[in-house]
């Protein structure tokens, strides 16, 4: 996983970060019912809801238009009881958002990032949402892109 900065995030990810950022106002971060549902129809699909659990994180909601990468709808399960290599990326980019207690902004590719040779690559924004005091979801958006910088 490579750190990147905001601003190397596709324009699409960026306009989420601004959303996010507009919702959380004067706090660190907004709540998960500060964000309506309606307001994140440009990137359903995309989008994984995790929650935030004593060592241990659960995909309330696994997007649809990740599936293909991970082949598997992971909805309802926690990150413990996945085998996937991928996991372990994924269950760090957690673990850090919470204890910057901030968002996190990364770049994958190569075999780290579970390419089997066809060069694909991801971005993932993981940003956290909660009280004053605790982060208790995340809200992740993961774009897939091929080796000339297409989506998939």
């Amino acid at each position: 996983m490579a750190a990147i900065a905001e601003s190397d995030l596709p324009a699409h990810m960026r306009a989420l970060v601004a959303l996010w950022r507009e919702k959380a106002g004067a706090r660190a971060w907004p709540n998960r019912r500060d964000i309506l549902f309606e307001e994140l129809v440009p990137w359903l699909g995309r989008l994984h809801l995790v929650d935030v659990m004593e060592g241990d994180f659960r995909f309330a909601v696994h997007g649809n238009a990740t599936m293909g990468v991970p082949r598997r709808d992971y909805t309802g399960m926690l990150l413990s009881q996945i085998e996937a290599p991928r996991a372990r990326i994924w269950e760090a980019g957690y673990r850090d958002a919470v204890a910057r207690r901030g968002p996190l902004f990364a770049h994958h590719s190569g075999p780290e990032a579970g390419d089997d040779g066809g060069g694909l690559g991801w971005w993932r924004v993981v940003l956290p949402l909660g009280t004053d005091e605790a982060v208790e979801n995340l809200l992740v958006l993961i774009q897939v892109h091929r080796p000339d910088g297409t989506f998939l």
